[in-house]
C-alpha cells in the first residue's frame, strides 16, 4: 500500500466512487480524506455503496494520513476546491518524476493552485458527468456511468494522457483524452452554474430543477452570463451543444436524480464551492466588463446559507 498506482485525495462521494470502480477491476488503489470518522468506517467494514450495479461492500485501502505512504504514481485529486492548496502541499513528498496529478474537481482554478504548489509539468486537468454522493461513513450511493475525460492544460494529445486514459478505460472508468480540456472544463462549468447553486438553494435534484419551468428559466440565464464570460476569456463554445449537456445531466433516471453537490454541503452545513463555481466567474466577468447579474444573486444567497450554517452550529 505505500506505493499505490492510484491515490484519491477527496474520498467523499466521487472519490470513493472512482476509486472502488478502479479498484473492483484490478489497480492499487488507495483513498485518502481527512474525514476520520469516514476513512475509519471505510477500514472497519469497507465501503458500503447502494444504487447503480446493486448494494455492495468494496474493500479497499483507506488512510487518514499521507505519512505511511512513499509515493504515489496518479494522484486524483476530487477533494472540495477550497481544500486543493493544502491538499497539494500534503501530496508534494509523494511525487516523483513519474507522477501526474489530475483534477475531477468542481469551479475554476484548481489546475493552478495545483501547479503553483507541485509544478505545472505535474498537473492534468479533468472532468466528469458521474455522479456519487457521501450518505454517511463509509457509505455512498453510485447513480450511473459516463464517460470521464483528461488533457493537458497546454492543450493537445500525449502519449502519457493516452496512456492514462487507458489504463483508466481498462480499470472500468471510461475515460477519453481531450484536445482541448480547458474548453471542456468550461463547458461542464456552465452546467454546473445552471444547476447547482438552484438544486442547493431549493433542496431539488437537477431533474426537478429543469422540470420547473420558473427554475429552468433562471437556470439558462445563469448559463447564459457563464457563456458569455468563458467568451470574453477566449473560450469559443458552442451554445446549443451547451444546451444538450445540462438536458443530459439532468435526466431523470439516473445523474438528474441526484442532488448537486453544492445542495449536499448546505444540507450538512458545510462550505462550498461556491466560490469556484460561480465567484471564479463573476470575477473574470468584472475583469472583462461582462455583466453576470444572475450569478451575482445566486453566489450572494449561497452565501447567505452558508453564513446562517455557521452561527447555528
Amino acid at each position: 500500500m505505500n506505493q499505490p498506482e492510484i491515490l484519491i485525495v477527496g474520498a467523499g462521494g466521487m472519490g470513493a466512487l472512482f476509486g472502488s470502480i478502479l479498484h473492483e477491476n484490478g489497480l492499487k488503489v488507495v483513498l485518502y480524506d481527512t474525514n476520520t470518522e469516514h476513512i475509519r468506517a471505510i477500514q472497519q467494514a469497507g465501503l458500503k455503496i447502494e444504487g447503480y450495479g446493486g448494494d455492495r461492500t468494496i474493500p479497499i485501502a483507506a488512510i487518514s494520513t499521507l505519512s505511511e505512504l512513499e509515493s504515489a504514481e496518479i494522484i486524483i485529486f476530487q477533494c472540495k476546491s477550497h481544500g486543493t492548496r493544502q491538499a497539494s502541499k500534503a501530496v508534494k513528498p509523494l511525487i516523483t518524476q513519474e507522477s501526474v496529478c489530475i483534477s475531477f474537481q468542481n469551479g475554476l482554478g484548481n489546475e493552478e493552485v495545483m501547479a503553483e504548489e507541485l509544478g505545472e509539468d505535474f498537473v492534468m486537468g479533468g472532468l466528469t458527468a458521474m455522479a456519487g454522493v457521501l450518505l454517511g461513513p463509509g457509505k455512498i450511493r453510485d447513480f450511473s456511468r459516463v464517460p470521464s475525460h483528461i488533457g493537458e492544460m497546454r492543450g493537445g494529445i500525449s502519449e502519457r494522457a493516452r496512456t492514462i486514459a487507458d489504463r483508466l478505460s481498462q480499470a472500468g472508468l471510461e475515460t477519453h483524452v481531450s484536445e482541448d480540456i480547458v474548453h471542456d472544463i468550461w463547458k461542464k462549468l456552465l452546467g454546473n452554474i445552471s444547476l447547482s447553486a438552484l438544486s442547493g438553494l431549493t433542496d431539488l435534484s437537477s431533474a426537478s430543477v429543469n422540470a420547473i419551468p420558473e427554475l429552468k428559466t433562471v437556470s439558462l440565464k445563469a448559463m447564459e452570463e457563464a457563456f458569455n464570460v468563458a467568451q470574453s476569456c477566449g473560450v469559443e463554445l458552442d451554445r446549443s451543444s451547451v444546451v444538450k449537456g445540462i438536458e443530459m445531466i439532468s435526466q431523470p433516471g439516473g445523474t438528474g436524480d441526484n442532488k448537486s453537490s453544492l445542495c449536499v454541503d448546505l444540507l450538512n452545513g458545510r462550505t462550498t464551492e461556491v466560490d469556484f463555481i460561480y465567484g471564479s466567474v463573476i470575477q473574470r466577468g468584472l475583469e472583462n466588463q461582462v455583466p453576470t447579474p444572475t450569478l451575482q444573486v445566486l453566489h450572494g444567497l449561497v452565501k447567505g446559507i452558508e453564513a446562517r450554517n455557521i452561527n447555528m452550529v
